[in-house]
């Protein structure tokens, strides 16, 4: 048995819990825990829990969600608790990145589009965040990030992201007109990567013997997926928060919602509460 907080296989069985769940403690960290892993302690069984987390997959609200599972399970569960349900489940959910490596691409896209984020300082009235994304050839995101500022530090941010997540950096990256992209692609990626300029409309480019046609469509086609989702949240509350929703909606996206025109995904949901539990 793995340990839930340090992932040590140096546990011992440690008696039984007044239900009859099987305790195990940990020799490394010391701490305690049961055969339930990361689910033990939940009101509601791991079914429901990962029912709804399955659903808000979809572009539905939590309060969608709490009507399909009162309609189909019969079970009455409060908005509230998928919300909490989806911040501490959406953690260990980031870490598919590591168990199932994608093949990214050299020709990288990014691009930037406004999402509604409460700011501390309630004196502005403005409460938009700029949603960085940055994807490759195949329509696979690489890296995101929300900030209050538009500027080369966050513009560093993302790439720095994504040249960690893939472990290279990429021969073209194409962007729209901003120009906090130039000084961070030469930070980041230095010259080997070529950087272009190019927005809806195609742009031909002639790179290592190589022609291409450049846009930047397929960015915003990934902007217009996520504003899908971005909808019926009306917006979030913290920073933290919208940057961890994010990454939840992006791990949907490039392993669990099915794309092309096989509909297929790279993770069957069958397979994630086993997953969820391994990886915690």
């Amino acid at each position: 048995m793995k340990c839930i907080y340090c992932n040590s296989l140096l546990t011992v069985k440690n008696g039984y819990s007044e239900k009859g769940v099987q305790r195990y403690k940990c020799n490394d960290c010391k701490k305690r825990f049961c055969e339930k892993g990361i689910f033990a302690r939940m009101r509601f069984p791991k079914e429901v829990i990962t029912n709804a987390l399955f659903l808000r997959l979809y572009p539905l609200s939590t309060r969608n969600v709490k009507r399909v599972l009162r309609k189909l399970n019969y079970i009455k569960v409060s908005h509230v608790s998928i919300y909490n349900w989806v911040l501490k489940f959406a953690r260990h959910l980031c870490k598919f990145a590591n168990i199932f490596p994608l093949r990214f691409t050299n020709l990288w896209h990014v691009d930037e589009k406004f999402i509604k984020v409460r700011r501390a300082n309630k004196k502005r009235k403005k409460e938009f965040a700029y949603l960085w994304i940055v994807s490759d050839s195949k329509n696979n995101v690489l890296a995101t990030h929300v900030s209050f500022a538009r500027d080369i530090v966050n513009a560093k941010i993302v790439l720095q992201k994504a040249k960690q997540r893939t472990g290279f950096i990429p021969e073209i990256l194409v962007s729209d007109g901003l120009q906090s992209y130039k000084k961070a692609v030469k930070k980041i990626f230095g010259k080997k990567t070529r950087h272009v300029i190019a927005h809806f409309k195609a742009k031909n480019v002639i790179h290592k013997g190589k022609w291409y046609k450049l846009s930047n469509n397929r960015a915003e086609s990934i902007n217009r997926f996520y504003a899908l989702w971005l909808h019926v949240c009306k917006g979030f509350k913290r920073l933290d928060n919208a940057n961890l929703w994010i990454e939840f909606f992006t791990v949907n996206y490039n392993y669990l919602i099915p794309r092309g025109e096989k509909e297929e995904v790279k993770v069957e949901w069958k397979k994630v509460p086993m997953l969820i539990k391994n990886v915690s």
